[in-house]
């Protein structure tokens, strides 16, 4: 059984999901952006980019989107004779196209964006240019699949494309027919709309029924919301599912103590039950997770050892990919294994582990040094990135320079003023640096001074980080006076 735990008290909405009563994955969105997957606009090509086969769009956003050559209509593509034809063929500079957003960005890269529109509904997904029929792979049963096939070809029209989703499993053709009709009346209604300047014509699921359509509610499933409106709107939807209304004054997070779990997600270390650890390290590159033996020494040999810590921290690295929404490249560095029947009991734990996740994924195997490969799709932002910002200070590398590489940079500068016309030089710095700069008794100061033939005077300024910058050059009189007389 799941238990689906719904937060929408606030400006945040939030959705957690626990399997066999452990935490499996947590959502969460906090701005207008996070909503707009799905959405369709209307958009203004703003630069044609041949070398990169892509395009810019301008679709009323703070960023404009990013359009694929090969994310351009599919009939389209078949029509063209050329066996490659460039991305020009199809769109021009200042041209009006819909789009429809497939992936958020990020800070650094506008959101993806697909010609391919896409309607979602509860029992399938109508493409108007797909020309593909497909059934949701969790629909395992051949007999079941092949009658959703043969009931869509009584329906679907020239170029048109069905993705059956899970819940249409034994539906009625009547059903499937009904929800094809209403969604391909959804797509009549948005080619009609006509615009000369970006807007979104087209809004999708919000981000609680976008979560929910894709976790497929089940009847053994229970649903804890804390909104009594949400509540109202899921007995409707869901009428043979346990939907309950959180109405104590304690936050659902916290009655539930997800809270206490979402802290320890955003730390990069990850204790296994053993005293083993695993280290955690996202990059805008890749994530890299690092296992280390830590505290445990094992009661049998160094074969037994690794082996049994590799195989919790497996177990424990499938979990925090699902809480952590892990994506793209992820490389683990297990623990060295000798022995190649040992990696593959390790491959087969990460396998077996990762089956799951409904996220597409993919194991791909052990390199030559011994790194585990896996790839994960991409369907929103990590955690981490949802709720930290990159700091300011150390621009997300974790690290600021040394107080001694400023002070020894900051020697070097002064080396460019020696025998300057001025008799001193007013420096604000850090407390660090200005004692690092005057040495012991100040003797590399006066040695420096000697040298550069004028006089260094120093105030100290407050920072976090190890900095300084040149004041002023001058007479030293003035400059002593300026420096005791306020603030200083």
């Amino acid at each position: 059984m799941r238990k689906i735990i719904i937060n929408e008290k606030g400006r945040e909405t939030r959705c957690a999901i626990f399997e066999h009563e452990q935490l499996a994955e947590i959502h969460q969105s906090y701005s207008f952006e996070d909503d707009i997957v799905g959405n369709i606009y209307i958009g203004r090509v703003k630069k044609v980019l041949p070398g990169m086969q892509a395009a810019f769009v301008d679709i009323g956003l703070s960023q404009n989107g990013y359009l694929h050559r090969n994310d351009i209509l599919r009939f389209q593509q078949a029509n063209q004779s050329e066996s490659n034809p460039s991305i020009s063929h199809y769109i021009k500079e200042g041209e009006m196209i819909f789009v429809q957003v497939a992936k958020v960005g990020t800070e650094q890269k506008g959101p993806k964006l697909t010609m391919n529109l896409e309607f979602g509904g509860h029992l399938l997904v109508y493409m108007p240019y797909g020309n593909y029929l497909a059934v949701s792979k969790k629909v395992q049963d051949e007999q079941e699949r092949n009658r959703l096939l043969t009931v869509a070809q009584t329906f679907i029209q020239d170029q048109e494309g069905v993705l059956f989703r899970t819940a249409s499993k034994e539906q009625s053709k009547e059903e499937l027919e009904k929800e094809y009709n209403h969604l391909k009346q959804t797509f009549k209604e948005v080619k009609k709309q006509t615009h000369d300047k970006p807007i979104c014509v087209f809004e999708s699921k919000r981000f609680i029924d976008r979560i929910l359509s894709e976790i497929v509610i089940k009847d053994e499933d229970l649903l804890i919301c804390d909104q009594i409106e949400r509540v109202q709107q899921l007995k409707l939807l869901f009428p043979k599912t346990s939907v309950h209304y959180h109405e104590h004054k304690e936050a659902v997070f916290s009655t539930y103590k997800i809270e206490q779990e979402i802290e320890k997600l955003l730390k990069p270390l990850v204790w296994l039950k053993n005293g083993a650890y695993i280290l955690i390290e996202q990059t805008e590159a890749m994530t890299i997770i690092d296992v280390n033996t830590g505290k445990f020494s094992g009661k049998l040999s160094m074969r037994d050892t690794v082996l049994k810590t590799n195989e919790l921290a497996a177990i424990e690295i499938a979990k925090q990919i699902r809480l952590r929404n892990l994506s793209g490249i992820i490389l683990i560095d297990f623990i060295d294994m000798k022995h190649k029947q040992d990696q593959n009991k390790i491959l087969e734990t990460m396998k077996r582990e990762m089956n799951k996740d409904r996220v597409q994924h993919k194991v791909i195997g052990f390199t030559e040094l011994n790194i585990l490969q896996i790839t994960r799709k991409k369907m929103r932002k990590s955690l981490e990135s949802n709720v930290t910002d990159l700091c300011k200070t150390c621009r997300g590398s974790g690290r600021i320079a040394s107080a001694e590489s400023v002070a020894y940079k900051l020697e070097r500068e002064l080396w460019e003023y020696q025998f300057m016309d001025e008799e001193a030089m007013w420096i604000e710095a850090t407390g660090e640096v200005i004692d690092l700069l005057k040495g012991t008794n100040e003797e590399h100061l006066k040695r420096l001074q000697d040298m550069l033939k004028f006089n260094i005077l120093f105030s100290e300024i407050l920072s976090h980080v190890p900095t300084y910058r040149i004041k002023q050059m001058g007479d030293e009189r003035l400059l002593k006076e300026k420096l005791s007389s306020p603030p200083y």
